[in-house]
Order: C-alpha cells, then structure tokens, then sequence
C-alpha cells in the first residue's frame, strides 16, 4: 500500500498546482458497485473501477460529508461519485446509482468548492451573478469594500422572514450613508433564490419599495434561470430552501464579507439588529 500512497500523494501535489490555488480540490469520476455502507461514520465501501492517471482498481472505504448521499442506497448497487481530494482529505461529494451503460457524471472543482459550507476566514467563491439593472456582476467586483450579504425572494409574505431582512438592510442603508466619510467602503447585497421570477425588472422594483440606492446596494439573481449555480453557492452559506404551499420555505442567512473577499461572519435567523452589521462593515 505504501507506493499506492506516495503515488497518489504525488500526483495530488502535481495536478493541485496545475489547478486554481483558491479552489485546493481535484475531482475526478468514480464508478463502482457498493459493498457496504456505514450511516454512522459517513462511510460507504466501493468496489470501483481505475481511475485513469491516478488510481488503480481496488476496494476501499470512502467518507461522505453529506448523509443524504447514502440514503436509498445498498450493498450491491452499481454507483457514479465525484471523487474530491484536497491536500488534507478526500471524499465523496456527489453519488448516486447508475443504470447499465449510464456515463458517471462529476462536478467540477469549483462546483464541489462552491458547495461547501464556508467558515469565518474562508474566502467566498467569485460566483456570476445578474443585478437589477441587468448587469453581470461577480463577488469581486466588491473588492476592496465590506460587503453585507443576504437571501430573499421578492414573492416572500412573511413579516418575519424577507421582508424583515429587506427592512434591516434599508436600516444599514439609512445608518451608513449619514456619513460620507465612508463613502465606497461598504456595499450591500440582497440575493434572490428564485432566480425563475426573480429577473432584473422585478428585483428593481422590489429595491425601489425599500429605497434602495443601487450605487451601494444591489439585487441579485443567479443568470441562469434555473438557478444551479445559485443553488450551490447558496448551500455554502447554508441556506435551505424549497417549495412549499404556494411559497418557497426557507432558512434566513446573512452574511458580512472583508475587503479581501473572506466571511467575517455567518449570522444565522433574524435576531440580529441594523447597527451590529453595520458595525461589522466598519470593522473590516
């Protein structure tokens, strides 16, 4: 086993330097029929075919991160994965069964970095994105200011929930403008997860109802209408939303982001007050 490892450490450092350095991931195709799986320890057993360039045929055990992946599955299916590996772990980020002669389909290393929760200091994916205006615009066109991040959906009835982040958001607005001294150092950012209804024309009137200044506070939607990017850049702040009766269920998350792009904080639910975050943006 010990040359297996040494080769495939070997080919990790030299395929992760050909790669983004912010990403720290190589994925590749897995496909193999399932030998035991282990809910417990997030661990399932895979007898799977070589991986071109990198691993020969074997049976090993993996570790899954998300316990949904093992749900439906048993000793004896046939199964498609991405393999993930960084420099200090590898795991199964996507796996389901195969029918016979179905191709294995894998995310990319951004899919699988843009699907990953992110911790305080970690920088956030540079994800595109299309505003009320609409103009694309990318996470980094905010370098070089803090920046506030929340979740709604302009459909949203519930005093609680959207509207109150929108509300808070005016709040930041009205507090941070009053002095012009900080003038280009922050920015705000109100993100639709219904990017189907969502579009640009109504996110401007939606803006407009808490009035918004789009100069230092935007709305935003995924530009793909279906909203698969959105969906994971989403999971990495850890917002949960589907549809409900006649609405979109979902968690409320907030976000504040440093010059450099890195999360300062994840603020989870809606107790959280105007002057705190506003605090944040001046602090970082």
């Amino acid at each position: 086993m010990r040359p297996l490892i040494v080769v495939l450490v070997g080919f990790l450092a030299l395929s992760c330097s050909k790669k983004d350095q912010s990403t720290d991931v190589v994925t590749f195709a897995l496909r193999g029929e399932v030998m035991a799986i282990d809910t417990a320890r997030l661990r399932i057993v895979i007898s799977h075919e070589e991986i071109p360039d990198y691993m020969p045929a074997m049976t090993m055990p993996f570790k899954v991160k998300d316990r949904e992946l093992l749900r439906g599955l048993s000793a004896g299916d046939s199964v498609g994965a991405t393999l993930a590996v960084s420099r200090t772990e590898s795991w199964l980020e996507s796996l389901a069964p195969l029918r016979r002669g179905e191709s294995v389909s894998t995310l990319s290393p951004d899919q699988v970095r843009l699907a990953q929760v992110l911790r305080e200091g970690d920088e956030v994916p540079d994800v595109r994105l299309v505003n009320q205006d609409g103009r694309e615009i990318k996470f980094s066109d905010f370098r070089g200011k803090s920046l506030a991040v929340t979740f709604i959906y302009t459909r949203c009835p519930l005093p609680d929930f959207c509207i109150r982040m929108s509300q808070q958001f005016a709040d930041i607005q009205r507090i941070l403008k009053g002095n012009h001294h900080l003038d280009g150092t922050w920015h705000l950012l109100s993100v639709s997860f219904d990017p189907a209804f969502d579009r640009p024309a109504v996110l401007k009137h939606y803006g407009l109802l808490y009035g918004a200044d789009f100069g230092v506070w935007d709305f935003v939607t995924d530009v793909d209408t279906s909203g698969s990017t959105l969906a994971l850049f989403a999971d990495g702040f850890g917002l949960v939303y589907q549809p409900g009766q006649g609405m979109l269920e979902h968690n409320l998350r907030t976000a504040v982001i440093d010059k450099q792009g890195r999360l300062v904080r994840l603020i989870d639910g809606n107790d959280w007050k105007a002057i705190e975050v506003s605090t944040l943006l001046l602090n970082h």
